[in-house]
């Protein structure tokens, strides 16, 4: 008997199952293969925009992909570091052989969680109440395993298939079967589900690549890191001396090795192959149904859809310290392998490029998503969670942060705590649910910084703060982590509050300490914290002025805590504006909507509104005001019978 029982060990099964053990629930995490434990099917990397944000709030509610990802580097950049703060993500490209260990070690070394290898082949759901609820799983070795809280992360498995040009095979990745038993038991239940794509390229033998036709891509020269435990030097790194493939050339990059990726790109012959093969490409002769992912389209797709292109950027990724193989990043594809040959072939770095696995296209279903609550539960049965590419979205990271959220609140409904709700403005993981739970599912969902109102709020940079504490109170991290946040807070505060204090004038012996420190002199009298918001002055620079200044001064902020306080002071404004406006639609859409609300009842309510919200069912009201087909009247319509029947309430 368990408390919770986790269906599959991918990215969200995995978060999901550490949270539950971690919140003191006996778990178990179920999947038929032990070896694929936390495996990268797709591309060998964890972060980028959007994504990097949801891996640091997973690391601050004490989850476990920032750390594997870390451990098992072998380059690390920065993007959008020429954009503001609110945009920038660090990408982590991973040895993906050793972050599969690493994960699968620490699953094993996890108290309260049992990993088995078994596959599931039916819910087991009890029918004598109210309320169907899930009471276990049954399995095709073991038997039916019991346990109060049930997680479903089955990914892209669910009847699935792979196709690549006229062939098609039952499977949800190279080397896997489709999962046929458990897709019939969720549909047994009446889950609505959509046919949705996605894809890989191909990998590339690295002997047969000429790398003096790339452009060589470095990482970074400062140290970056995903995870808390990566900034304070207390990880145990897991890295291989490279092999002596042409491809694995190593560098002392910011203080630990790291490999090169190499970039080159399509042209104009590439494209005319694939136009004059498209009628062989499964997403356009019919052979697909599913809905693939916008912003990973596969090559063919892109050169349908963006025809006056001359070329596309492919980059060639290396997938581990002793691997041979170079992922071909932008090159996903369906196309039949001859075809795949022979467009590689179109690159002049790659003229000689021998495939060693060819791309392919998977079609799979997924629950809508609108099935779900805001807790991941599923509406039709309690006590059923269902976190990961199930929900429709695609993405290492998008999982996790279904997975951890899910893992959470199933060990919440065992313990009778209430669940785990994340707001649009106190997490991207809360941006994401809410954009699943409350708008209609048309692709696969990827989570883009554009989607968040509230970016400035939801800084990387912020998570720890944001978050750290809630993962205290639920059992994920331990007190002494709790505190040292909540100093690293109270010390940045204080911080800027000295620097209130703290006056430069316009004399000549502050205009030498300021030139001391590469600043210019200053023409008024302003305080130090007026300094740093001026542009092109930095906060490292100004605490060296106050440092000839005030020899006494002393700050115990970490670099990167001092680039945080940074962001702080430079975009104050902006950030007390967008607090303010967080709080106040947080006052006006976190009202609660009874699941048992009669919208038909609602004067001046249209049609389509009653049908929309009758049918998704929404828990709050800012929930309501973001499903399509539900109008700014209908919201108005809806309030003032809501405080109607408030005054109703209070009379009687």
């Amino acid at each position: 008997m368990y408390d919770v029982i986790v269906i599959g060990a991918g990215h969200a099964g995995c978060e999901a199952g550490l949270a539950a053990a971690r919140a003191g629930c006996r778990t178990a995490v179920l999947t038929p293969n032990l070896d694929r434990v936390g495996y990268m099917p797709c591309n060998p990397s964890v972060g980028g925009p959007g994504k990097s944000h949801i891996v640091a709030e997973v690391d601050a509610l004490g989850g476990e992909m920032a750390r594997a990802a870390d451990r098992t580097a072998v380059q690390i950049k920065q993007l959008n570091s020429s954009k503001g703060p609110a945009v920038r993500a660090v990408r982590v490209l991973c040895d993906k052989q050793l972050y599969a260990l690493a994960m699968k070690e620490t699953l094993e070394k996890q108290a309260n969680l049992d990993l088995i290898q078994d596959e599931a082949t039916a819910l087991v759901i009890h029918q004598d109440r109210d309320r169907p609820a899930a009471a276990g799983v049954r399995t095709r070795l073991a038997g039916e395993l019991v346990a109060t809280s049930v997680i479903v992360t089955a990914g892209t498995f669910l009847r699935a298939s792979m196709i690549s040009g006229e062939r098609r095979t039952a499977g949800g990745r190279a080397g896997d079967h489709a999962d046929i038993a458990l897709a019939g038991s969720l549909q047994e239940f009446g889950f609505h589900v959509r046919r949705l794509k996605t894809g890989t390229p191909p990998r590339i033998d690295a002997r047969t690549v000429d790398l003096s036709l790339t452009e060589r891509q470095r990482g970074d020269d400062e140290p970056r890191w995903l995870s808390r435990d990566g900034r304070e030097a207390t990880l145990d790194l897991l890295t291989l001396s490279a092999a002596t493939f042409p491809h694995l050339l190593t560098s002392i990059v910011a203080g630990r090795p790291q490999l090169l990726c190499f970039k080159t790109a399509t042209n104009e012959a590439t494209h005319e192959l694939i136009r004059r093969n498209l009628h062989r490409a499964p997403m356009y002769n019919g052979a697909i149904d599913g809905v693939g992912p916008r912003y990973c389209p596969s090559i063919e797709d892109k050169i349908g859809r963006f025809a006056g292109k001359a070329s596309h950027p492919v980059f060639l990724e290396p997938e581990g310290w002793r691997s041979g193989e170079l992922y071909a990043q932008g090159m996903s594809t369906s196309l039949p392998p001859d075809v795949q040959d022979a467009v590689l072939r179109t690159i002049p770095a790659l003229r000689q490029a021998r495939i060693t696995r060819y791309g392919y296209a998977v079609e799979y279903d997924a629950v809508d998503p609108s099935e779900l609550t805001l807790s991941l539960e599923t509406k039709r049965v309690d006590g059923l969670f269902l976190a990961g590419q199930i929900n429709g979205t695609s993405g290492y990271e998008e999982a996790a942060g279904q997975g951890i959220l899910a893992g959470i609140n199933a060990a919440a409904r065992v313990q009778s705590r209430k669940p785990l709700i994340l707001g649009r403005d106190q997490a991207y993981i809360g941006v994401m649910i809410d954009d699943l739970v409350s708008r209609p599912l048309d692709e696969p969902y990827r989570m883009l910084t554009s989607r968040a109102e509230f970016r400035l709020l939801l800084r990387s940079d912020t998570a720890d703060a944001r978050l750290t504490v809630i993962a205290h109170e639920r059992g994920l991290v331990e007190g002494d982590r709790a505190v040292a946040v909540a100093s690293e807070t109270d010390d940045s505060d204080a911080l800027i509050a000295k620097l209130e204090r703290i006056w430069f004038g316009a004399n000549p012996g502050h205009a030498a300490l300021l030139a001391r420190s590469g600043l210019a002199p200053v023409s008024r009298s302003m305080s130090a914290l007026e300094l740093v918001r001026r542009p092109g002055v930095s906060l490292g620079n100004v605490l060296d002025a106050i440092q000839h200044l005030k020899p006494e001064f002393r700050t115990s902020l970490s670099d990167d805590r001092v680039s945080r306080a940074e962001t702080t002071i430079k975009y104050g404004a902006f950030i007390e504006k967008e607090a303010a406006e967080a709080a106040k639609q947080r006052a006006h859409t976190s009202r609660p909507l009874p699941s048992t609300f009669v919208y038909h009842a609602v004067p001046g309510l249209r049609i389509e509104a009653q049908q929309k919200l009758a049918g998704h069912r929404p828990q709050t009201l800012g929930q309501a005001m973001r499903l399509t087909g539900v109008t700014p009247s209908d919201i108005s319509a809806l309030m003032v019978h809501m405080r109607r029947i408030d005054v109703d309430q209070r009379s009687r």
